[in-house]
């Protein structure tokens, strides 16, 4: 492996473990603040409105001659925006810590969406767009165990609470920041910047029946898990009635199982019928998620949950990463911006609609999911025969 790729997921470590740290109880932290849940659900479905815009803002100003330090800038925006946080905690200013959290959760997922640009820079293949995502599920999930397993302990003289997750997640962004700015990018491999790049991809993908197939089950499927699962701990306390340690304890242990299947599916049980690989994933859902509505009992909601979350990380290499490497690396970042604009306009539709049924009868969520699972179902497929027409075209 490159020398630049390992010190690129080096610093991915530290950031998903920061990630993983402080986000685990954010919903929790901002309702100790003061926020109700229709608010928390509110701003969560405002930074990912506000994501897309960022995104589409950065695509057509950053090439890659400028990723590797536009990146360090958001990290360093980022251990801001938590020490400030950490600082804002039980200051009953409500309209600021709303404000914060939009601008950490936009720089947590412009972050992300310029990784794997940045990787493609030096590699590029399904098993590195698989690995670095069981990278940040792994990291993450550790994060969640030492945030469960440090939660109310005291040591020395300081208690352990929601707010010292600000703390130390900033502490590690800082260790991201200080690997991630000795990544030392060839002028040779650096490609400048186009400003019309996502206009250009835009038209490109018009007539590519593939990736609008893809984009389609990526943007349905997004809703339906948005639906489910991310508001996952709030949904646990208010809904489920577990208690915040008991509901972070499941969420850690279907985490952990989930990257435990990702890695092992990964390396040993992907089958060569993609259909099948597809159908594991989401067959289950469509019907988990139906019976939840039915019968709509605690027992079938955390069944339905917890089918969707341990085979959350399995698979990717299946579902995603064929339809991004179609593109080349010149086109990398910008067809990956695409797809996170693409991908956070729904994760805000889900979360609002899960903010909504909150307030009422949480099993109308699951009537939502199942409706938009059964269309991802169809564009996933439709996107698996098309791009094995196009592979037995091309032999």
């Amino acid at each position: 492996m490159n020398k630049q790729v390992k010190l690129i997921l080096l610093s991915y470590i530290f950031f998903s473990l920061s990630c993983g740290i402080f986000y685990n109880f954010q919903e929790l932290w901002m309702a100790s603040n003061g926020l109700s849940l229709k608010t928390i659900g509110i701003v969560y479905s405002l930074c990912a409105l506000l994501s897309v815009s960022i995104i589409f803002l950065f695509s057509n100003l950053i090439g890659q001659e400028k990723l590797k330090d536009f990146t360090c800038l958001l990290l360093v925006l980022k251990f801001c925006t938590l020490f400030l946080l950490f600082i804002l905690n039980n200051s009953n200013n409500l309209f600021l810590i709303k404000f914060i959290v939009m601008i950490d959760y936009v720089l947590k997922v412009v972050v992300s969406a310029c990784i794997y640009p940045l990787l493609s820079i030096f590699d590029k293949s399904d098993k590195l767009f698989a690995a670095k995502t069981l990278i940040y599920s792994w990291l993450y999930y550790l994060g969640i165990f030492f945030t469960s397993f440090l939660l109310g302990k005291t040591l020395g003289n300081v208690k352990i609470e929601y707010n010292s997750f600000c703390l130390i997640g900033a502490i590690l962004i800082t260790i991201s920041f200080l690997i991630l700015r000795n990544v030392k990018i060839d002028k040779k491999t650096r490609n400048k910047i186009d400003n019309n790049v996502m206009f250009k991809i835009t038209n490109k993908i018009k007539n590519d029946k593939i990736t609008l197939n893809y984009l389609g089950y990526l943007f349905t499927n997004e809703i339906a898990y948005s639906c489910v699962t991310r508001l996952i701990i709030t949904i646990f306390v208010t809904t489920m009635g577990f208690s915040d340690i008991q509901a972070s304890n499941l969420n850690l242990a279907l985490c952990v199982l989930s990257a435990f299947l990702g890695t092992i599916i990964l390396a040993k049980f992907t089958m060569k019928n993609n259909y099948i690989n597809f159908a594991i994933k989401y067959f289950g859902r469509c019907l988990f998620y139906f019976l939840a509505f039915l019968f709509g009992t605690k027992l079938f909601m955390l069944i339905a949950t917890i089918y969707t979350m341990i085979l959350s990380d399995s698979y990717v290499n299946v579902t995603d990463a064929p339809y991004v490497n179609r593109f080349s690396k010149e086109e990398q970042l910008a067809f990956s911006n695409l797809k996170e604009m693409i991908s956070y306009i729904a994760v805000a539709i889900g979360m609002l609609i899960c903010s909504i049924t909150l307030q009422f009868n949480f099993k109308y969520n699951f009537l939502v999911a199942t409706i938009f699972i059964v269309i991802a179902t169809l564009f996933g497929f439709n996107a698996i025969r098309l791009h094995n027409i196009e592979k037995e075209n091309e032999k």
